[in-house]
C-alpha cells in the first residue's frame, strides 16, 4: 500500500468535477487501506487540519481569484505534511500556484509525482481577462507534462495526444469514477407529464447554454408540454434567465440553482433525457452520472470524451456545439419515441459500469505500483 498525497484547490465543498473525483478516488483509495492525506484551500472558518472519511486533511493559507479558491501554502507547510505522512507519491490535480509549489517540493524530496490531465488550456483561460493568455496556458500544461512521472487522462483520446504530441509523455487511460451507488431506493423528483430536460453544471460561458435555451425554444413547437430544468449556479443566470424570457419559454425552463448530490440523483432518474451543450469538456462527470442511472445523454462534439462516452443512436447523440437546430431535432426525436429512449437508457446504464469506484480505485493502485517501482511496468 502507498501513502499518497493529493494536491487540489477544489476539494471539500467540492465546485467543479475535479472536487468531485478527488473526494471519490480519496474515499476509495483509504478504504483499500492506503494511507491518503491532501493539500487544499482553506475557507473561512474551516480548521486547519481534520480527517475526513479515513483521510487527513491539510487546509492552507487561500485567496479567491476570478470566483474560485486558490490556496498559497509555502513549499516549507508543504514538506512538513509530506514529511509526517511518509509520503511515497504525490498525486497532482488541480492547476494553480499549490500545483507548481508542491511539484518543486516533491522533487527536491525525490517524490515520483502523477498528474490527472482534468482541465485543458481552454478551460484555464474561460475568464475573459485570461483568453489572451491561452497559448501560454497550453505551454504550461505541456510542460508540466514533459516532467510527470505519469500523467493520468480520463479520455482515451486525451491520452494519445500526451503520449503522441507535444508532451511526449508516459500518459495512461484511467476514467473518472462515478461516485452514486445503485439507484434501487432512490426516489424520482417530481416532474410534470410532459417531456423532461436536464442540465448540471455550472452556468458558465463555457457550458454554452444559449444553445441548450434556443434548441429548447425549437422543441415546445412540436412539444408544448415539455420543460428544461437547469441546475446550478454561475455568473450567466441573469443573462441566461433574461434570454429565456426574450424566447418566449421563461415558463418552461426553471432554474433550479444548486442541488445536493442526493437531490441531483433524484432529478437524473425524473428527466428524460440529459444534455451537455459544453464547447469545454475532458471527461464530464453529470454526463457520467446521468449515463448511470440510465438516462440517454446528448453531447457536443467540442466535448473530448463525447465520442467516447456515446455512441450516436446507441446510448444517446453527439450534436454541433454550434446548431441549435441539430440539437432541437435529437430532442424531439427522443420525445416522440418513449420506446427509443428506454432503449438508450438502458444501454447508458450498462456502459457506465466502467466507471464504478471500485475500477478506477484498482487502476490507481496498479498506477501508483508502476510509478513507485513496484508493479510490473510504467506508462
Amino acid at each position: 500500500m502507498h501513502s499518497v498525497c493529493l494536491i487540489s484547490d477544489d476539494f471539500l465543498p467540492a465546485a467543479t468535477g475535479v472536487g468531485t473525483h478527488v473526494q471519490q478516488i480519496a474515499t476509495d483509495l483509504a478504504a483499500l487501506g492506503h494511507r491518503v492525506s491532501i493539500i487544499t484551500t482553506r475557507r473561512p472558518g474551516e480548521p486547519q487540519e481534520d480527517s475526513w472519511r479515513g483521510v487527513t486533511v491539510h487546509r492552507c493559507f487561500t485567496l479567491k481569484v476570478f470566483g474560485f479558491y486558490q490556496a498559497l501554502p509555502s513549499q516549507a507547510t508543504i514538506e512538513q505534511i509530506l514529511r509526517r505522512h511518509q509520503v511515497d507519491i504525490v498525486h497532482l490535480h488541480y492547476l494553480g500556484i499549490l500545483l507548481k509549489r508542491s511539484e518543486a517540493t516533491a522533487r527536491r524530496m525525490g517524490l515520483p509525482c502523477v498528474y490527472t490531465y482534468h482541465m485543458t488550456a481552454d478551460h484555464l483561460s474561460q475568464p475573459a481577462l485570461l483568453k489572451p493568455l491561452r497559448p501560454w496556458f497550453r505551454r504550461q500544461i505541456e510542460a508540466l507534462c514533459r516532467r510527470m512521472d505519469l500523467v493520468i487522462s480520463p479520455s482515451l483520446a486525451l491520452a494519445k495526444t500526451v503520449r503522441t504530441g507535444a508532451t511526449g509523455a508516459a500518459a495512461r487511460y484511467i476514467s473518472n469514477p462515478v461516485a452514486f451507488g445503485s439507484s434501487t431506493g432512490v426516489v424520482p423528483a417530481p416532474r410534470p407529464a410532459g417531456f423532461v430536460v436536464l442540465f448540471a453544471g455550472r452556468l458558465n460561458p463555457e457550458k454554452n447554454l444559449p444553445l441548450l435555451l434556443r434548441a429548447f425554444e425549437q422543441l415546445l413547437q412540436t412539444q408544448p408540454d415539455a420543460c428544461l430544468w437547469v441546475a446550478g449556479l454561475g455568473d450567466q443566470k441573469p443573462l441566461l434567465e433574461s434570454l429565456a424570457r426574450s424566447l418566449g419559454i421563461a415558463a418552461k425552463v426553471h432554474f433550479l440553482g444548486f442541488i445536493a448530490r442526493d437531490e441531483l440523483a433524484r432529478h437524473y432518474l425524473a428527466c428524460d433525457v440529459f444534455v451537455l451543450p459544453s464547447t469545454v469538456e475532458v471527461q464530464p462527470l453529470v454526463a457520467m452520472e446521468a449515463m448511470h442511472f440510465g438516462r440517454p445523454v446528448i453531447l457536443t462534439r467540442a466535448i473530448v470524451s463525447a465520442a467516447e462516452l456515446v455512441d450516436d443512436g446507441v446510448n444517446g447523440y453527439t450534436v454541433d456545439p454550434e446548431d441549435a437546430g441539430e440539437l432541437a431535432t435529437r430532442l424531439r426525436t427522443l420525445a416522440a419515441d418513449p420506446a427509443l429512449r428506454q432503449r438508450m437508457g438502458e444501454e447508458a446504464r450498462r456502459r457506465s459500469s466502467a466507471f464504478e469506484p471500485a475500477t478506477v480505485a484498482a487502476a490507481l493502485t496498479s498506477a501508483y505500483d508502476d510509478v513507485t517501482g513496484r508493479g510490473a511496468g510504467r506508462g
